[in-house]
């Protein structure tokens, strides 16, 4: 009876301590959440003409072009956090490389040429992509300069997407994912949001060319 007071109390100072980290987590990732849509919003022209605003709990945050332009039926930008209002989760992933990062992905008028997985190893989901594939079904090469493992379908050469490779990862902080299915979405990458300097239009024209180097000919 005598140690419940002093339970009492260290149960109270961790309920407020992890009060106050998720607090200022939320806040936090609103900030940068805030900060991240009116960068954006200097290139989402490239894409289309309009576009609505989602957030995904703390974490995330969904913009989806509404009247997107050539090449694409469909596109969305998603703006995925670390989850900072968790502490022990975000501590855990991001010791495992975990960090705030863009996803681009779209439906275009007419489905790829090929197949092809790119991804970086060492990224957060730079692995996804290339761990559910059959490796029977798949051939792979890699771009070892800049780490990049690679799956891609027979009738793919992964050397013709290079350049559209280096000018996603010189418009953005770096590139996790490049993906093209014949199933939408058609086109999916992963980057690390770029400098404060950079401007969203070069990124996201950089996936608008991307998109229509893979779209498979009228």
């Amino acid at each position: 009876m005598g140690d419940s007071p002093i339970l009492y109390g260290v149960l109270v100072v961790v309920l407020t301590a992890f009060m106050l980290v998720f607090a200022f987590g939320t806040q936090r990732n609103l900030t940068k959440g805030r900060r991240m849509m009116a960068w954006l919003q200097g290139g989402l022209p490239v894409l289309g003409r309009r576009t609505t605003v989602r957030w995904l709990g703390s974490s995330a945050v969904e913009l989806k072009i509404t009247d997107p332009n050539a090449p694409f039926n469909d596109a969305e930008v998603v703006f995925v956090l670390e989850p900072r209002d968790l502490s022990w989760l975000w501590a855990a992933s991001r010791a495992r490389g975990r960090r705030d990062f863009l996803i681009m992905r779209g439906r275009l008028e007419r489905a790829p040429r090929f197949e092809i997985e790119a991804g970086d190893p060492s990224g957060w989901t730079g692995r996804h992509g290339l761990d559910r594939l059959d490796p029977a079904a798949w051939r792979e090469a890699e771009w070892p300069d800049v780490g990049v493992c690679i799956a891609h379908s027979a009738d793919a050469d992964p050397a013709e997407l290079r350049p559209r490779f280096d000018a996603l990862r010189a418009s953005s902080g770096g590139v996790w994912r490049m993906s093209v299915r014949r199933d939408a979405p058609h086109v999916e990458v992963h980057v690390l949001p770029p400098s404060d300097d950079a401007a969203a239009a070069e990124l996201f024209g950089a996936f608008r060319d991307f998109a229509r180097a893979v779209m498979r000919p009228a």
